[in-house]
């Protein structure tokens, strides 16, 4: 009866010698797997990331969108020390999930950016055209006009359906309808640059076309204040003084 327990156990060790290696393997590959909380910190800050750039109201995440940067980077380290071929693949998976969430970001980010600036220039237009102040009017409108194309840009890159309607609606419809209020005192504006050029040149025919168009904008410009300030400029051109020479 010994002799035969003895037998067993001898049997037992040998099956056990057998499968360590494969058993040692399992359970270094598991505690390979479960060792990156770099991973777990970097997809619970790009989580409320993501969940911040889908909130009602629009912002600028600064500090989170670097902390999940540096997030990235430090399990990007750790992902590239892994061994074992299918756990770094997973692993890459993830991380490259993370890595989009970083790159909408930096698009809603610059969208956001770019509305705000053009949110303040729309406004300065809006108190020019309010208060008759045409050297204002004149001087910020092409940094305006080069502001609502970007912001339109930036908006069109961001991946959400809604956070990009949502933009639309907060920067790019209210500047486009400054825009429209702009669009005649502007080019009245030009046309009266041109109308001086033309009699300095001596383009009489020039001066009355452009004199016949201005007249024709200056009763659809909308606000009174610049109306009459655009008209009081446009009499003077229509009878420009002439200097007598002895």
């Amino acid at each position: 009866m010994k002799r035969n327990l003895g037998r067993h156990f001898t049997i037992l060790i040998a099956v056990f010698s057998l499968f360590l290696p494969f058993i040692w393997g399992t359970f270094a590959k598991t505690t390979e797997a479960a060792s990156l909380p770099s991973i777990e910190r970097l997809e619970k800050h790009a989580a409320q990331l993501e969940q911040t750039m889908k909130a009602s109201r629009l912002s600028k995440p600064y500090s989170l969108y670097n902390q999940v940067k540096k997030d990235y980077e430090a399990a990007k380290k750790e992902v590239a020390r892994i061994k074992n071929k299918t756990d770094k693949q997973r692993y890459s998976k993830r991380l490259a999930n993370s890595y989009r969430t970083i790159q909408r970001a930096s698009y809603y980010i610059s969208a956001v950016e770019s509305g705000e600036r053009l949110t303040a220039l729309t406004s300065r237009l809006d108190q020019a055209l309010r208060s008759g102040d045409l050297d204002t009017l004149y001087d910020i409108y092409p940094s305006f006009d080069k502001q609502l194309k970007k912001t339109g840009i930036l908006i069109t890159k961001v991946s959400d359906t809604a956070v990009r309607q949502k933009m639309v609606r907060t920067f790019q419809r209210p500047a486009e309808t400054m825009k429209q209020r702009a669009f005649f005192p502007i080019n009245i504006m030009i046309a009266m640059d041109k109308i001086v050029a033309a009699y300095e040149n001596g383009d009489i025919n020039q001066a009355e076309r452009l004199l016949a168009l201005c007249e024709q904008w200056l009763p659809k410009v909308q606000d009174v204040n610049t109306r009459k300030q655009l008209d009081m400029y446009f009499q003077e051109l229509k009878a420009p003084a002439v200097l007598d020479i002895e």
